[in-house]
């Protein structure tokens, strides 16, 4: 086992210590740290077969994989960390995850990311050959912070990563191999059901804007409804129901929203005609409930509105 530690370190030189530290522990990294005098840190290192399991505990401190430091070594890693304690947000590519204390982050050596502790924190990481997960998932690349499922294949390499952590040290080197090939199973597992759960994600979305799409398209028609929107997407009238549940809505509350903002956008930018000809051109067929809804979304009438947009 191989320890670095801050502890003997002068007060002045521990964050100048601690980044050498991840650096040889993990790979070429630049930390951050608002208050560097005095930062405590701690690493212990094991191998377990081909993995290599670090246990860390450290205060505040930001974490930086640029495309500099993939230029300037030949790390060719995934990493999956156990998150112990504290808070952590990983940041790769255009993905951030924030886990919860018993959750996983997995993340490429590959690419540039960033991973900001902006509590104390403890954590176990796993650095596994990337090799060994592209043979058992070819496309592993795609899973890349994202949360692995609470359940299921996700929930079952949790637990065993887990019970690595804790024991790895205390494995023979033929229960070391055995379990190395086991945990790369079982992450092979959860991460085909993070991108079996992310391409669904993908898809549900895609769906969705391209519904609202179509209801912004149509806002004017005060005829829209709900089935001509399911028609034209394609959709069943239910179906389309549940992706606007999924957004902590409804078809109609939608479609009033988008209408209201619309007339709003159109004060503001100086309409000149009547609020009963604005009322209709954004979809609505009754100008007292226009008239209601607008002051109930913006706390001001159309006419107040348009009142405060001609003294500017």
């Amino acid at each position: 086992m191989r320890v670095w530690s801050t502890d003997d370190v002068r007060g002045r030189e521990r964050f100048s210590f601690w980044n050498d530290a991840v650096c040889d522990a993990f790979l070429k990294v630049r930390t951050e740290c608002h208050e560097p005098d005095g930062f405590e840190g701690r690493i212990s290192s094991v191998a377990a077969g081909p993995l290599l399991v670090n246990h860390v505990t450290s205060q505040t401190h930001v974490v930086r994989r640029s495309r500099a430091s993939v230029s300037a070594d030949n790390s060719d890693h995934f990493h999956v960390n156990l998150h112990m304690g504290g808070a952590c947000v990983l940041t790769q590519g255009d993905r951030q995850q924030q886990p919860a204390i018993g959750e996983c982050l997995f993340f490429d050596s590959t690419r540039p990311f960033d991973l900001n502790f902006p509590t104390a924190m403890s954590l176990t990481s796993f650095i596994v050959p990337r090799a060994m997960i592209l043979a058992r998932a070819a496309d592993a690349v795609d899973a890349v912070a994202l949360p692995l499922s609470h359940s299921g294949a996700g929930a079952l390499f949790t637990a065993f990563a887990r019970t690595l952590a804790a024991t790895a040290d205390r494995l023979s080197p033929a229960e070391v191999a055995q379990a190395s090939e086991i945990f790369v199973d079982l992450l092979a597992l959860a991460l085909g059901a993070t991108r079996g759960e992310g391409l669904r994600e993908s898809v549900r979305q895609a769906r969705f804007q391209h519904v609202c799409q179509h209801i912004r398209a149509r806002l004017s028609d005060p005829a829209l409804s709900l089935n001509d929107v399911a028609q034209a997407a394609g959709l069943a009238p239910r179906t389309l129901q549940t992706l606007f549940r999924g957004e902590g809505t409804t078809f109609s509350d939608y479609v009033l929203e988008q209408r209201l903002l619309l007339a709003d956008r159109q004060l503001t930018a100086g309409y000149r005609r009547s609020l009963t000809e604005l009322a209709y051109s954004v979809g609505f067929g009754d100008l007292s409930y226009f008239s209601r809804a607008f002051r109930r979304r913006f706390g001001v009438t159309a006419r107040e509105r348009r009142a405060m947009m001609q003294k500017l």
